[in-house]
């Protein structure tokens, strides 16, 4: 791939981020129509499509949020203070807007994690992965059982 379709996602959401910057709005649907017809496959695939809803929503949502690494240590003590009238803290909260933007997967996607099996190699049975990211173990010990409660990402 000549990387047009990664582009044009970058393009897109540059874009977008100065629009809702500006505008508090966004239009990604005219953006990419009008990118492509600009120039044909800027935006390729469906998966990079949703990205790019994605990444504006989480951009829309969580605003900036990177930390000088010369400030993290100060402004982390900051971030887990519990706030008396909420009772919570900016860390929870940033994390719990996170969770609001992260698919949750079904049962069926873990079908592996859940075999009876592998149920003891789980640390929680709350974070399981997904059977299309499990990497592929061979055991010198003679192990049949490759599980382990591990993803692959790109």
């Amino acid at each position: 791939s000549a990387g047009t379709g990664r582009t044009g996602c970058y393009i897109v959401l540059d874009v977008m981020l100065d629009m809702a910057e500006c505008e508090g709005v966004v239009d990604i649907y005219n953006c990419v129509k009008t990118l492509c017809s600009r120039r044909i496959n800027m935006i390729q695939t469906e998966e990079q499509y949703i990205f790019i809803h994605d990444a504006i929503l989480e951009a829309c949502l969580c605003g900036e949020t990177s930390i000088p690494a010369s400030e993290f240590k100060p402004t982390y003590k900051e971030m887990v203070r519990i706030e008396p009238q909420s009772n919570s803290s900016q860390l929870r909260e940033e994390f719990q807007t996170l969770n609001s933007v992260t698919p949750h997967l079904d049962v069926e996607e873990c079908s592996i994690a859940l075999l009876p099996r592998n149920r003891e190699r789980n640390r929680s049975m709350d974070v399981l992965p997904p059977d299309r990211c499990l990497p592929f173990l061979i055991s010198v010990d003679g192990d049949s059982n490759n599980y382990i409660n591990a993803a692959l990402t790109d």
